[in-house]
C-alpha cells in the first residue's frame, strides 16, 4: 500500500477539499547490511563529535543551521513545528486557467463592434 506523502487542502473560497497524495512507486529494493568478515558481527554507524573526538549518544544531537564555517545556529524541533509556513498543509488557487491549456495564460480579445 502506497504511503501519503502530503495531506492537505484545496480552497475555492468557501468550499474546503481534503487532498492526499500518494507515491506512484512501491519502493522494491533490497537492503543489505554491513558484516565484519572476520566474524560475521554486525556493523553499525557511529556518531562521533568532531571537536570532543568522542562518540554521543542520540539524546546529544539536535540540528543546526550553519551560518558560517565557525557559526551554527541550533534548532529546535519545536520551532521548526511552529515556523509559519502558509503552503505546509494547503494550496491556494488563485484562478482557475482555461480548459484547452492550464499552463498558458487566457488570451485576451478585443470587443467586436458595438460589444462592450
Amino acid at each position: 500500500m502506497p504511503r501519503n506523502i502530503w495531506s492537505g487542502a484545496i480552497s475555492f473560497g468557501l468550499v474546503t477539499v481534503p487532498i492526499s497524495v500518494a507515491s506512484a512507486t512501491e519502493d522494491h529494493s533490497i537492503r543489505f547490511h554491513q558484516y565484519h568478515l572476520e566474524d560475521m558481527g554486525r556493523v553499525r554507524a557511529r556518531k562521533y563529535c568532531e571537536i570532543e573526538d568522542r562518540e554521543v549518544d542520540q539524546g546529544e544531537i539536535g540540528k543546526g543551521y550553519q551560518l558560517t564555517k565557525e557559526q551554527v545556529i541550533p534548532i529546535s524541533d519545536e520551532e521548526l513545528r511552529d515556523l509559519p509556513l502558509p503552503t505546509a498543509k494547503a494550496i491556494e488557487i488563485v484562478r482557475p486557467g482555461p480548459a484547452s491549456s492550464p499552463n498558458s495564460p487566457r488570451p485576451t480579445r478585443r470587443p467586436r463592434h458595438g460589444e462592450r
